[in-house]
């Protein structure tokens, strides 16, 4: 059973509403956003004044990073001596971006240059000596690796080898033992002093395009280094208004941005005007490849009427990254490469559709894995006890269970990995959850693995069947001495509790202000408490929710993504407390504010459950001191009117949560029921085949268990007094008042 979520409130106190105060008269924005700036840090006029204006300043020196100059050195001397160069990138998103940039870069450089991305199924995660022994012999001098290599040791040895050269630019974790290449770029290198840490793949292959356009350029202007150090050399070009090699490498910044996004990179600091600049390009002047993804994505067949679109790093992340993912999850990556570099409208269209059609295979393997592994993780009792879930199904797809394993791990609270064996070898996926650094759980279990790399919260490996058993129980062991003492709650992190008068038009415009939002700059949550319920009502052919809330006079409209009106356990009459997402919805021109809602309880309810059910818990592990019967024994009427809700209930679906039970179970009976009296009837029910249900490993908006419910109609005449469950509680309760003659069966 997972975590119930709990709001995490950020801190308000005197002295930071007073800093807000002065924000918002430093920057005229609302009060809101200035406590939200405040409490993540911007809380002086500076600092917020830097923040949203987005300085080119935080385009650092590329020659910052180790090995650069001796990277751009052996490239500059590939081109002018006509040398093949062979760029060698992973299968994702990244890699594909930074597989693109690069080449389209090196091309405009009349460089000798190909490509070559390795299939996930055959190949497998890295470099591989076959396809470097192909590459080599196709006349390969200089191969340069985007978002992988730096920990192929041993490929790195075969390619000196066969007398080629290696150039490594790469993001991801390293092992104490580099590459033996001409240059290795990583800013996680040990011996790096690079100020910003947290590039994508294609953000290392950004810095080394510019270092090499630098280059370029300062031979062209100046005929050498004149004797000054790089830092000198940099400023002193980009000072100069005859030098356009800022604003030509800022140009693939769409496709830096496409990489920085979909790999789930902070968007702060470097990152965030990459990103900023790059969605800006993508909106505004799309490449042929991305704008027939995006109108196919939309459903537009045809260019001729290009819907005005709004491009944000939600909108990269959930329609355009998938698309470009499927190819190198259910096919071959390359066609993510043909699709960002071709400049032929024709072709742009049909590799689009080729991604969206690979793109629904990829969705029905995904929904068929996440079954079989949820079924899988039933079964063997890992819910609350195992601190990873470690989960192994015969040939699942390679390329959808990292997508499976992260919905666990956001489900669940915990990290997941999930491996697929066939012939033997088992091919895994993980992802954590903050706290937990899943790459370093690994390589704890190194001698288990055949081999192993990722990032703090994502991570792939390759194992032997045989070990998936011994590995399951190590990384458990490892990671519960982590974090032995430490509370890993499934939070939602809450910017600022608002008022109805504050949630305006206004506000929702300035909210723009905070764009791009992500990783590590996340999309504002706010909190509204004592929400009253006006209607509600399906979309989206009944699978999202449209809620008006508020007031008849003054409405507003509330969004229920991915949940019908039966799943959130939303009623007409509820009053709520509210975490949403404050936006601007665009629609015949006209823009009005709506709130999407991320989750909700019942307003003032929640605590009158958590005591029930721990009242509940204490009495059935025989903690309670005492307990008086009617807060706990059903009698006749209270059965009889949770029976009356169970029938009246599920017409309406198969879903039903506690909370929800329990106000129409009230609501047919003329007197209070408790919920823990709720609870304990709908058990003894079940007991004796009047009734059918099972609990969700979800919770509902209030909180409360949510079940899977079915009525019974019984053939013949049972007992509810004479149900085990009945008499065990009923002698618990005699025991615990010391008198077995004070409670009578209330059958009549």
């Amino acid at each position: 059973m997972p975590k119930k979520k709990k709001w995490l409130l950020r801190e308000q106190t005197e002295e930071s509403l007073q800093r807000a105060k002065e924000l918002q008269q430093s920057t005229g924005l609302e009060n809101v956003l200035c406590r939200i700036l405040v409490a993540r840090g911007y809380d002086t006029p500076e600092k917020a004044g830097e923040f949203l204006s987005k300085s080119n300043e935080l385009l650092h020196n590329p020659y910052l990073l180790k090995d650069m100059d001796k990277a751009v050195k052996r490239t500059l001397t590939a081109l002018k001596n006509r040398k093949k160069i062979t760029i060698y990138g992973d299968y994702d998103v990244d890699g594909v971006s930074a597989v693109s940039v690069l080449y389209l870069y090196l091309t405009e450089l009349n460089a000798d240059v190909n490509y070559y991305i390795p299939n996930r199924y055959t190949e497998g995660y890295g470099m591989n000596l076959t396809a470097l022994d192909e590459i080599i012999g196709g006349g390969t001098k200089l191969i340069i690796t985007v978002d992988t290599g730096v920990t192929a040791v041993e490929e790195a040895e075969h390619i000196k080898s066969r007398g080629a050269e290696l150039i490594v630019t790469d993001h991801h974790g390293c092992h104490p033992e580099l590459p033996d290449a001409v240059a290795v770029i990583n800013p996680k290198r040990e011996d790096d002093t690079y100020p910003f840490k947290e590039l994508a793949g294609v953000g290392v292959v950004f810095k080394f395009i510019t270092a090499l356009e630098f280059a370029v350029q300062e031979e062209r202007i100046f005929g050498g280094d004149g004797g000054l150090d790089l830092n000198a050399r940099f400023a002193r070009m980009t000072e100069r208004t005859d030098c356009d090699f800022l604003e030509k490498v800022c140009s693939y910044l769409d496709l830096v941005t496409l990489g920085t996004i979909s790999d789930v990179m902070t968007l702060t600091g470097e990152n965030r005007l990459i990103s900023w600049y790059g969605l800006s390009l993508i909106e505004n002047r799309p490449r042929p490849g991305l704008l027939a993804l995006m109108n196919m994505a939309d459903g537009m067949k045809s260019r001729k009427y290009p819907k005005k679109r709004k491009i944000s790093a939600s909108y990269i992340s959930f329609t355009v990254s998938p698309r470009i993912n499927a190819a190198g999850r259910i096919s071959d990556a390359q066609a993510g490469v043909k699709l960002l570099i071709t400049n032929d409208e024709k072709e742009a269209r049909e590799t689009a559709k080729l991604l969206c059609d690979l793109n629904l295979q990829r969705q029905t393997e995904e929904n068929r894995i996440t079954a079989e592994a949820t079924e899988t993780a039933e079964r063997s009792h890992v819910f609350g006890k195992d601190a990873v879930m470690v989960l192994s199904g015969e040939n699942w797809n390679h390329g959808v269970i990292g997508i499976v394993a992260s919905r666990l791990t956001e489900r669940y609270n915990v990290p997941c990995i999930l491996i697929s064996v066939e012939n033997g070898i088992g091919k895994g996926s993980g992802r954590s959850i903050k706290g937990i650094n899943i790459s370093e759980a690994l390589g704890a279990c190194a001698d288990l693995l055949e081999r192993y790399g990722g990032h703090e919260l994502a991570a792939g490996l390759t194992i032997k069947a045989e070990n998936i058993d011994d590995f399951r129980i190590r990384i458990c062991e490892y990671v519960e001495t982590q974090t032995a003492g430490k509370e890993f709650e499934c939070g939602l992190t809450v910017d600022a509790e608002v008022t109805p008068e504050e949630v305006t038009d206004v506000l929702a415009s300035q909210m723009a202000v905070l764009e791009p939002c992500g990783v590590g700059n996340p999309e504002p949550v706010l909190l509204m408490k004592n929400v009253a319920v006006v209607s509600v009502e399906p979309i989206g052919d009944g699978k999202h929710t449209r809620l008006t809330v508020g007031s008849a006079a003054d409405p507003e409209t509330a969004l229920v993504f991915g949940l019908s009106p039966k799943e959130t356990d939303i009623s007409e009459g509820d009053t709520l407390d509210i975490v949403f997402k404050l936006q601007l919805n665009e629609f015949r021109g006209m823009q009005t504010k709506q709130l999407l809602i991320c989750d909700c309880r019942i307003h003032n309810d929640i605590g009158f459950f958590e005591k029930e059910m721990k009242f509940l818990s204490d009495f059935e592990n025989g903690i309670a001191d005492t307990a008086e019967p009617s807060a706990i024994l059903p009698d006749r009427d209270d059965f009889a009117a949770v029976y009356r809700a169970v029938n009246d209930l599920m017409p309406e679906g198969e879903t039903v949560s506690l909370y929800r039970l329990h106000r129409k179970s009230n609501a047919l009976s003329d007197r209070r029921i408790g919920a823990a009296k709720v609870k304990t009837a709908l058990q003894i029910l079940a007991d004796v085949g009047l009734v059918k249900y099972e609990e969700l490993p979800v919770a509902g908006y209030a909180g409360t268990e949510m079940y899977r419910i079915k009525p019974v109609r019984a053939e013949v005449k049972v007992n509810l007094f004479g149900a085990p469950r009945y008499k065990r509680i009923k002698n618990k309760l005699s025991a615990k008042r010391g008198d077995s003659n004070d409670l009578r069966d209330t059958a009549g």
